[in-house]
């Protein structure tokens, strides 16, 4: 039987690897794609940010009467940062706002009146900004503002206390790592760490993705193809048995799908400098990020199981199919389910609700994740594996029980 798996896995993976097409496919363009892609995103977030730190923002200031000193402060504020500030009166406040809405102002400030009284009473006044949170200039815009005028709430404060005879101190209860050791950090994630959750949160979404695309590539067309060419029919005549052809055929899949989500790995292992420029505030490098042979050997125990559980499923929809568009149509709202699994995976914080732990798929992307971030347990790889086998063996039964019965395997 063994003997028939491997001349089916041989002619399966000729058929593979010598189709150029199928070949670029499956190695070169994940290989190429993820590298220009995050290059492209990196470059153009960087423009962007340039681009938006050196806007010269447009705001409007209207002033109410008796503002005197104290408006001269804000005034003074705005005047230090990269803007643009025209005057205005509160008769033109609802063209101004409109102005706001249409974005030809990127920020509208309304003073109230008498504010010098209500310094000298210690009142609260109030001073409403008006901004439009669909633009990013807006946006940038006020998030200066708040951070100068924030500044000027604080030198009032302090000229307050001074005055009533006071220390500044009574402004500050606690400072946080002002005192820290010349050669002391106060982070202490381990090396390599934060880099390491960067690409947890990433790669397993791209392995699975690429995991189950490679199989469709190869999986369809390896049943549902043969169909479809009259050449399935000429196989099962022959004194080969169906576990064989089945097992041939899976094995054949799995393979293609591994060798497509090695190079998509490599590709985004290229590509993290780019995902660095975009994430350049996490204070990550990539040279501080490596897999020790223990994380590669946990690696390989998760990812090979999951492999064999996607090609057994592709197999499963392709045999099924009368031919590889209806296959196509069968496949594609799993392939955007697997998708919405990878996608909800990294949303999860560290602790993973414990239902995806426990369900197929999921739970090694979960602990894909965890091994990248060199922190997986042994006990939850070995459930992962477990599920994942067994969820292939029952699929390569039903398989199989197809194989078995030319009324479903041709749809007679």
């Amino acid at each position: 039987m063994f003997k028939d798996s491997l001349i089916i896995l041989h002619k399966e993976l000729r058929r593979i690897f010598t189709d150029r097409r199928l070949l670029f496919m499956l190695v070169v363009l994940p290989l190429v794609m993820l590298p220009l892609m995050y290059s492209f995103m990196g470059k153009a977030n960087k423009a962007r940010m340039v681009e938006i730190n050196t806007y010269s923002s447009r705001i409007a200031v209207c002033s109410g009467a008796g503002g005197g000193e104290v408006s001269n402060l804000f005034f003074e504020s705005l005047a230090m940062l990269n803007a643009h500030i025209e005057t205005a009166d509160l008769q033109q406040l609802d063209s101004l706002k409109q102005r706001v809405i249409d974005k030809d102002l990127e920020l509208l400030i309304v003073m109230p009146e008498k504010m010098d009284g209500r310094i000298l009473d210690n009142s609260v006044f109030d001073l409403s900004i008006f901004y439009n949170s669909t633009g990013d200039y807006s946006n940038f815009a006020f998030d200066q503002v708040d951070i100068a005028f924030a500044a000027v709430n604080d030198a009032i404060v302090r000229l307050r206390l001074i005055e009533s005879g006071m220390s500044e101190d009574m402004l500050t209860a606690y400072t946080v790592n002002q005192y820290l050791a010349a050669d002391e950090t106060a982070d202490l994630a381990e090396e390599g760490s934060v880099m390491g959750k960067l690409i947890g949160i990433m790669m397993p979404f791209f392995i699975v993705i690429y995991l189950f695309a490679n199989s469709m590539k190869v999986g369809l067309d390896s049943v549902a193809g043969e169909k479809e060419r009259g050449t399935l029919a000429m196989l099962l005549v022959n004194q080969v048995s169906r576990l064989s052809i089945v097992l041939g055929k899976m094995i054949s899949v799995m393979v293609a799908a591994i060798v497509g989500a090695v190079s998509s790995a490599i590709g985004l292992k290229i590509a993290s400098r780019y995902l660095m420029d975009m994430t350049s505030n996490s204070g990550a490098s990539i040279t501080e990020y490596t897999m020790g042979s223990t994380a590669v050997i946990q690696f390989a125990i998760v990812v090979i199981p999951l492999a064999i559980l996607i090609s057994s499923l592709v197999l499963l929809i392709s045999t099924f199919a009368r031919n590889v568009k209806e296959g196509q149509g069968m496949i594609m709202p799993v392939y955007i389910a697997v998708m919405v699994m990878g996608v909800t995976t990294m949303q999860t914080g560290d602790i993973p609700p414990e239902w995806m732990r426990m369900a197929p798929v999921f739970n090694s992307l979960v602990v894909l994740k965890d091994i990248f971030m060199q922190n997986a347990l042994w006990g939850n790889i070995l459930f992962t594996t477990t599920t994942s086998l067994f969820v292939s063996a029952v699929l390569i039964f039903i398989t199989l029980k197809m194989f078995n019965d030319e009324r479903v395997l041709f749809r007679i």
